[in-house]
Formats: C-alpha cells, sequence, structure tokens
C-alpha cells in the first residue's frame, strides 16, 4: 500500500465512524436509534448542502463557530451580514409533508434548551436532506413545514426561496436581477 505522504500512514478508522458508515448507507430508512447518533453527521451535511447552493448561487457564506446562535453568516455584496441557521428533517408526515419544530439541541439530550428567539437569526434554511432541497425563510414562526407539493418547486428554483427571504428583510438590492416577485412566496 502507497502511504499518503512519505513516512505517514492513515491511522485505523475510529469505531464510531466505521459503524456510521454502515447505519447512513441506509439513509433516509434508519432507525430512530442511529438517526440519533449519527444527529451530529445528519446535520453538518445539512449545513454542507446549503454551503453547497450558496457557492453554486455565488454567494459568499461563512460557518460560525459552534457556540454562536446561527450556524452561518452570509456575507452580501454591501457586506451587511446575514444570520442563517440551519435545520433539517428526516422523516414525514403521514401526508408527506416535513414539520420543523425550532427548538435549539443541548449536548445533554435531545429535548434542545427551548426555542429561538426571533433575534438569534435573520433567515432559517430548511433542509430536506433525503430529497436535497432547501426552503429559506425570514419569517419568524416556532414551527414551519415544507410540504410534499413544494418539493419540484425547490427542486427547479432553489434560489426563489432565498431571494423572497432577502426580500422580507429588506434587502432587495442583494438580489441578482432585481426582485419582482411577490413577497407572499416567502410565507
Amino acid at each position: 500500500m502507497q502511504p499518503f505522504l512519505p513516512g505517514l500512514t492513515m491511522p485505523p478508522r475510529p469505531t464510531e465512524t466505521r459503524d456510521a458508515r454502515v447505519a447512513l448507507a441506509r439513509y433516509p430508512d434508519i432507525t430512530t436509534e442511529d438517526l440519533c447518533r449519527y444527529a451530529k453527521f445528519l446535520g453538518a451535511s445539512a449545513e454542507l448542502l446549503v454551503d453547497s447552493l450558496f457557492m453554486r448561487f455565488g454567494e459568499r457564506v461563512f460557518p460560525m463557530p459552534e457556540h454562536e446562535r446561527c450556524d452561518r453568516a452570509l456575507i452580501l455584496p454591501d457586506r451587511a451580514p446575514i444570520r442563517i441557521q440551519v435545520k433539517t428533517r428526516h422523516s414525514v408526515t403521514a401526508c408527506g409533508d416535513y414539520v420543523f419544530n425550532l427548538r435549539q439541541r443541548s449536548e445533554r439530550g435531545a429535548t434542545g434548551r427551548g426555542p429561538y428567539d426571533s433575534c438569534d437569526f435573520d433567515i432559517l434554511a430548511m433542509v430536506v436532506l433525503s430529497e436535497g432541497v432547501v426552503r429559506f425563510t425570514a419569517d419568524w414562526h416556532l414551527r414551519q413545514i415544507i410540504h410534499a407539493s413544494e418539493i419540484p418547486e425547490l427542486r427547479r428554483h432553489p434560489r426563489r426561496s432565498l431571494d423572497a427571504a432577502l426580500a422580507r428583510l429588506g434587502h432587495t438590492d442583494a438580489i441578482p436581477g432585481n426582485w419582482i416577485d411577490d413577497l407572499d412566496l416567502a410565507a
């Protein structure tokens, strides 16, 4: 076996990542136990999907430190920072919708530290990881829903909800090609 760097051999893969590889190979058809066990892996995956979208949009986005109340900072052309919170859902309701209940996670368990405050972030990025789609919103509700019927449109026009959220915040000047849609799209 050829070492990656002269004199450097890769350490054996930690047990947790070996186990994650087996469990997550079946995602989204995994057990609730595995979903909880690998929540950090899936959360990071959702953040990377959001990063990928921002890169494809030509936007400047930066990860925030773990202790911050938001996950990303989007820097607009006028240098204004927009705080982005990324949330993901893995399970659907009986009618195929994805429901996001905005609670902060906790290192001590899945119950979280309670709901977010409206001053914690500017835009929510809701990720349906199994569908590979993101919906952005600046509308403040502790319970948000992505309806199954929205997913094809989110795939076809992935930037539209971001532009609507920016317009809702009054940043129409940051929208490429000018904003001409109705603000009801951001709801």
